[in-house]
């Protein structure tokens, strides 16, 4: 029996399930103090209704977060930060936001 029919199905998987080992992120803002605040949809570890969002600095450097709306503002919280607040005009939906039919409301 040849099995290399299933070998490649099984390192496309894997190659696969490597590749999306980040949360996708849905929608971005641009700011002064900051490069990008990306939003996911994904609880990861934070408290509902919070979801996982990377906050990544000029220099590089990127924090990981929980968001949450409040009123007309995302708020970012982090561990060893003070909150941070952004109007939720200033974000931008991704493709996969459009895809998965996703708002901020």
């Amino acid at each position: 029996m040849d099995t290399s029919p299933i070998a490649g199905f099984v390192a496309a998987c894997a190659l696969i399930a490597a590749c999306d080992s980040q949360p996708a992120v849905t929608f971005v803002a641009n700011g002064t103090e900051f490069s990008v605040l990306s939003l996911t949809d994904e609880q990861d570890n934070c408290d509902a209704p919070g979801r996982l969002g990377y906050l990544t600095w000029w220099d590089g450097v990127t924090l990981r977060g929980c968001w949450v709306r409040q009123g007309g503002q995302i708020r970012m919280r982090f561990a060893d930060r003070d909150d941070l607040r952004i109007p939720v005009g200033d974000f931008r939906r991704t493709e996969i936001a459009d895809y998965r039919n996703r708002t901020l409301d």
